[in-house]
């Protein structure tokens, strides 16, 4: 199960990519130091898409959101690439509605899940 999930909303990418821009990268910074607290746990980094263009495509690019921020922990040393974990939901799992531009902000989210031991 979980021990908690750290929502990281509006993560800005360049469009309909999955990199980030420079930013973004201290909101990853910032919760890098959180993870710290939690050192012997390992992290699963999930992403999520607003409801745009076609399931397979918002899959890959929640993937590849998802294992961009992994990446981008892994190079601050949060954890190792063993630890470290990914998965992507495309529009799967929504948070707000798709029928407004304010929804579909929050949609477009990365969560950093911390496991239990």
């Amino acid at each position: 199960m979980y021990e908690g999930i750290i929502p990281i909303e509006n993560i800005q990418f360049e469009p309909d990519s999955a990199i980030l821009l420079e930013s973004e990268k201290i909101k990853i910074q910032q919760i890098a130091k959180i993870l710290e607290n939690w050192p012997d746990n390992d992290i699963l980094v999930t992403g999520h898409t607003a409801l745009a263009g076609t399931e397979k495509m918002r899959k890959i690019l929640s993937e590849e959101r998802a294992s961009t921020v992994a990446e981008y922990l892994i190079g601050l040393n949060v954890r190792d690439r063993f630890h470290v974990f990914t998965q992507g939901f495309g529009a799967e799992r929504p948070v707000a509605t798709n029928r407004t531009e304010e929804g579909k902000a929050r949609n477009r989210r990365v969560e950093i899940t911390i496991m239990d031991k």
